[in-house]
């Protein structure tokens, strides 16, 4: 399944956080879905509803993100 890409500078690294600020790598596939970039990370406790590029300043919903 495709990886989405950032609006701005067109890269699919991501990133989320939780309440304490911590990061969590991220993508977010074509159907929406956001994964771990480490299969073995678990998303709980994360906000999956606000999505930060790792090569930009964008950030916001994973539903404004796009295809190649």
């Amino acid at each position: 399944m495709r990886k989405l890409l950032c609006p701005q500078c067109k890269i699919a690294a991501m990133y989320v956080k939780n309440e304490q600020g911590d990061r969590l790598l991220v993508y977010v596939l074509e159907n929406g879905e956001v994964v771990a970039k480490d299969p073995e990370a678990s998303t709980e406790g994360f906000d999956l509803t606000d999505v930060y590029c790792l090569g930009c300043s964008w950030h916001g919903s994973p539903k404004r993100l796009m295809q190649r």
